[in-house]
């Protein structure tokens, strides 16, 4: 069974009938253009040096309540292999997700690692598929035994990444993972009442990924957002488990989504 690379399914090929379309039949916005390369020019922008407000954050200052995210979700998340034709036989092929684009990152890459937060190496692969809701997933390969495995479980480390599905998909992803001998960790299981659900696994770099889908929701309209809603009485109490500062929590609050909750009352269990 695949939990990772250390399993054995790291440097094959997964065996199994390709059912998707591996490459976006989308049209191409800008044909022939790279990705370019990004400059110290474009990180000269000075940090906010306005004075703190009644954020914990150092260098927060107070805005207008905000009850709509100002930003568009995900452009592009950015993971890491050192076997970049598995990874992308996983994501591609077995989870389908379109491919994108493609390059070898140039020469002077490494020496903008800090600054730009690329990988500290010149020339290697790095790829993007279409992870779908217009947000892409990119990859890096690094050198072979370059870099030490990373621990999910540690501050600043990505615990786990969760795709929305409608629930016919979630049901035709069990089934495409268990036929490449992916294995299901955990589920499906309800874990926000009344019944999203959600499957956990890995893939071949020991990434944990969870796919998560209402059962009872909108095929067309998958209301994520909606479906995690609290209502305000239950987050102001949520919010003084972990501060006693009653005017944070307000400024919390009055950042709250306006939306009306899909399922009002329901609570995601503690365990």
């Amino acid at each position: 069974m695949v939990r990772g690379l250390g399993s054995g399914f790291r440097g094959r090929s997964i065996v199994g009938p390709c059912h998707c379309k591996c490459v976006t039949a989308r049209p191409i916005l800008w044909p022939g253009v790279p990705i370019r390369r990004m400059t110290m020019n474009d990180l000269s922008r000075p940090l906010d040096s306005s004075p703190v407000g009644s954020s914990p954050h150092p260098r927060a200052i107070n805005e207008l309540p905000v009850r709509a995210p100002l930003l568009r979700g995900i452009h592009h998340l950015a993971i890491n292999t050192d076997d970049m034709r598995t990874t992308l036989d996983f994501y591609v092929r077995i989870l389908g997700m379109p491919l994108l684009h493609g390059l070898i990152t140039g020469v002077g890459a490494a020496a903008r690692a800090v600054a730009r937060g690329n990988p500290p190496f010149d020339q290697i692969p790095h790829y993007f598929v279409d992870m779908g809701g217009d947000s892409t997933l990119a990859i890096f390969e690094f050198p072979q035994s370059k870099a030490p495995k990373a621990d999910r479980n540690s501050v600043a480390g990505m615990q786990h990444i969760s795709f929305a599905a409608t629930p016919a998909r979630f049901v035709e992803m069990q089934e495409r993972l268990k036929r490449n001998g992916v294995e299901i960790m955990f589920g499906p299981k309800v874990v926000l009442p009344p019944n999203i659900q959600s499957i956990y696994f890995f893939d071949p770099n020991g990434i944990r990924l969870e796919i998560s889908a209402d059962m009872s929701g909108d095929a067309a309209d998958l209301k994520v957002v909606e479906s995690v809603l609290m209502d305000r009485a239950t987050m102001r109490r949520e919010l003084g488990k972990i501060s006693d500062d009653s005017a944070w929590i307000d400024l919390m609050l009055a950042n709250m989504s306006e939306r009306p909750p899909l399922y009002p009352g329901a609570k995601m269990p503690a365990g």
